[in-house]
């Protein structure tokens, strides 16, 4: 495991619209699921009222996990749904498509994270990106916003989830500067 010198999370984006896709994936499954069962697709009906059930359940349950202001995550009911469309008769291609679905929405709603070490920079998103401090013109914290300045003119501003002190601020911005100056000197020798 890699130890960072600081780990800065940013704030999280609204996630509504994964939400809804999430919603809308569910609900889609749920009628799907049902007019399977009125058209006698499904060669054990009992299973699908327990998939049925097990969805609906977990969409009740991530509803009230989001009203109390908790993130919803619906991958095991997205899991549940690609099981029910496995057991359709050609619909391969869809439970791939909802397990595919399971798999990334977690990864999608995980926190921003950018951590910072002596090596470089790494970023948490999926894929990790990493930048070596050779590659980076500024990077400083002001106002609770950080700000990495690229020599490539790509910039990256985001806001700090939580209030940082000034004298952590003083010592991060310090500590920046100096891993620029260490990869100048580097670079030219």
């Amino acid at each position: 495991m890699r130890l960072f010198d600081y780990i800065i999370v940013c704030k999280s984006p609204n996630f509504k619209n994964v939400d809804r896709i999430s919603q809308f994936m569910l609900l889609l499954s749920v009628l799907g699921f049902s007019f399977g069962l009125y058209k006698g697709f499904f060669n054990t009906p009992s299973l699908v009222y327990a998939i049925i059930t097990s969805i609906i359940s977990w969409s009740i349950y991530s509803y009230y996990q989001k009203k109390n202001g908790g993130i919803p995550y619906y991958r095991l009911a997205l899991l549940f749904a690609s099981w029910g469309w496995l057991l359709l008769p050609k619909a391969l291609i869809i439970s791939g498509i909802f397990l595919i679905g399971a798999l990334f929405e977690r990864q999608v709603k995980f926190p921003y994270e950018i951590a910072f070490d002596p090596t470089g920079i790494v970023i948490n998103t999926f894929p990790k990106k990493f930048f070596p401090w050779g590659a980076i013109q500024n990077a400083i914290i002001k106002d609770d916003v950080i700000t990495i300045d690229f020599k490539n003119n790509k910039l990256i501003q985001k806001d700090i989830n939580e209030p940082v002190s000034e004298s952590v601020t003083s010592e991060f911005n310090t500590f920046c500067a100096e891993q620029i100056d260490i990869a100048k000197q580097l670079t030219s020798n």
